[in-house]
């Protein structure tokens, strides 16, 4: 069974999800009004069994440890064909069945609590015993004066190793076209996913480099804007900013309120987006799915740990798709979700 644990405090309410370590069910409040800015996956209990696993219970925030999933060679473009396709050796850091699932072991299995206060959940997840991994550990607590939630995430790791690690926010949008505004912080460039990532219905050129937000180079020819959604047609789309400040303002027109989503831009250096807008029709997803992954990284987009591991067009542009980890140092990433005033 899914534990779940409840916080609740004057400013708002969160569940926390033994299965996947995953957020849900948040409530912020802005005046005399709750606002509910998370998604959660729409066929959750529906009784219908998804593969991977992660889909069955996918909601509003998680952890990747490592962050992706592996990707054939031949269904990205040919800059990033030697990339994907390295083996385990020539990036000299084995792999354990567990890097291998979608975003990783933490998405997947049942975290324990290890305390619980007024304001604060902590929870924590042993690793397999062949994965380099060995513990990750989730804080999750309400700011006392407002409508905000602080996380913070400790990789602890059993050897040397480097692995691409990102956290997943997923945002709830609006019904009418163009309602949800997105502006990051100041990127160094640019990129579009090197497989599309939905043949036949994502617009995006891959593999493509851009500069800003409101010229994402089209398969087509020209450019689009990628700053406003949903979009009035139905496509999915995958783009990485890189190089990110460590901040991104997220407005819902439709409902009259702002987010912001700050993070630790030393450890994470990219902001990975993925637009669900009602692109897949096959099930479960079946032409409805509408959401944006707000999505900090250091990763090669959700290729897996060869592609990040390995030489590819981003880390070759200077920003890291991976962290080293150190079992003396664990790794502890900080970030905060709040309501922010318009």
């Amino acid at each position: 069974m899914n534990s779940i644990w409840h916080l609740e405090w004057p400013h708002g309410a969160l569940d926390v999800h033994a299965t996947g370590g995953m957020i849900g069910g948040v409530t912020l409040k802005r005046g005399d009004r709750h606002v509910r800015p998370f998604y959660e996956a729409p066929w959750i209990g529906d009784g219908t069994h998804q593969r991977p696993e992660l889909l069955n219970h996918m909601r509003s925030e998680f952890p990747c440890v490592p962050f992706g999933v592996p990707c054939a060679p031949e269904t990205v473009v040919e800059s990033w064909q030697k990339s994907v396709a390295t083996s385990v050796a020539q990036v000299d850091h084995p792999l354990d069945s567990s890097d291998d699932l979608l975003h990783g072991y933490g998405c997947v299995a049942e975290w324990t609590l290890v305390r619980q206060t007024d304001l604060e959940i902590e929870i924590a997840l042993k690793y397999p015993p062949a994965s380099p991994i060995a513990r990750l550990v989730r804080v999750i607590r309400a700011d006392p004066d407002g409508p905000a939630i602080d996380f913070i995430l400790k990789v602890e790791a059993r050897k040397e190793t480097r692995r691409p690690i990102g956290l997943h926010p997923n945002l709830a949008l609006p019904s009418l076209a163009g309602a949800f505004k997105i502006d990051p912080g100041a990127f160094r460039f640019g990129v579009v996913h090197p497989a599309g990532p939905e043949p036949g219905v994502s617009r995006a050129d891959p593999g493509a480099f851009f500069n800003t937000l409101n010229q994402v180079p089209l398969r087509a020819g020209g450019t689009a804007a990628f700053d406003r959604f949903p979009f009035p047609h139905n496509t999915e789309e995958i783009i990485q900013l890189c190089g990110i400040d460590g901040s991104v303002t997220l407005t819902d027109d439709e409902s009259q309120v702002a987010y912001r989503l700050s993070w630790d831009a030393s450890v994470l250096p990219s902001l990975l987006l993925w637009i669900s807008n009602r692109g897949r029709s096959y099930r479960p997803w079946n032409g409805r799915n509408l959401c944006l992954g707000v999505e900090p990284v250091a990763s090669a987009f959700e290729l897996g740990c060869r592609a990040a591991l390995a030489a590819n067009p981003i880390n070759e542009r200077g920003i890291p798709t991976a962290i080293a980890l150190d079992p003396g140092q664990p790794i502890e990433i900080a970030y905060r979700f709040e309501v922010v005033t318009q």
